[in-house]
């Protein structure tokens, strides 16, 4: 999505929520990170990234007889809402994953980096390499979803 389409929206609802209390822009921002963080949500379960490319597949594994072992879908707990935090202010709203676990594993996956999945019999460490996927972004279609958000909270006022 362009950063021009972005600031259009941004000027527009800026200039929008200046009519609003700050209890009512809260109240705004909170619908539209509820709808965002669904949109996020289905778009982690269809392991898309929010640019709409396809997230970078799972690395095979092979089971102690030599076949493929299927695994399950990828992110399957992070994409709860217990998991996936919404940070509501009168001005702003922010999607993270809440801290802990949740977060560890986010940001992992988010950055490609290295961590731990295991020990060996012996004790040691065993760490494996994650490919980029980029969980939370702004894509294409969440400036529906955000308009959306925001004529569905005006309406019912």
């Amino acid at each position: 999505m362009a950063d021009t389409d972005l600031t259009r929206v941004e000027d527009w609802l800026d200039g929008f929520m200046l009519h609003l209390e700050p209890g009512a822009r809260r109240k705004l921002t909170m619908k539209i990170g509820q709808s965002l963080r669904r949109s996020n949500a289905q778009r982690i379960a269809a392991n898309k990234e929010p640019d709409g490319k396809a997230m970078a597949p799972r690395r095979p594994r092979v089971g102690p007889d030599g076949k493929p072992v299927r695994r399950k879908r990828m992110f399957r707990r992070l994409r709860l809402a217990r998991n996936m935090r919404i940070k509501a202010k009168p001005d702003s709203v922010e999607l993270d994953f809440g801290g802990g676990n949740a977060q560890r594993i986010a940001e992992v996956h988010h950055d490609g980096r290295t961590d731990r999945v295991g020990r060996t019999r012996a004790g040691r460490t065993i760490r494996a390499r994650y490919e980029a996927r980029r969980l939370l972004g702004f894509g294409g279609d969440d400036m529906d979803v955000v308009l959306e958000a925001v004529t569905g909270a005006l309406a019912s006022d």
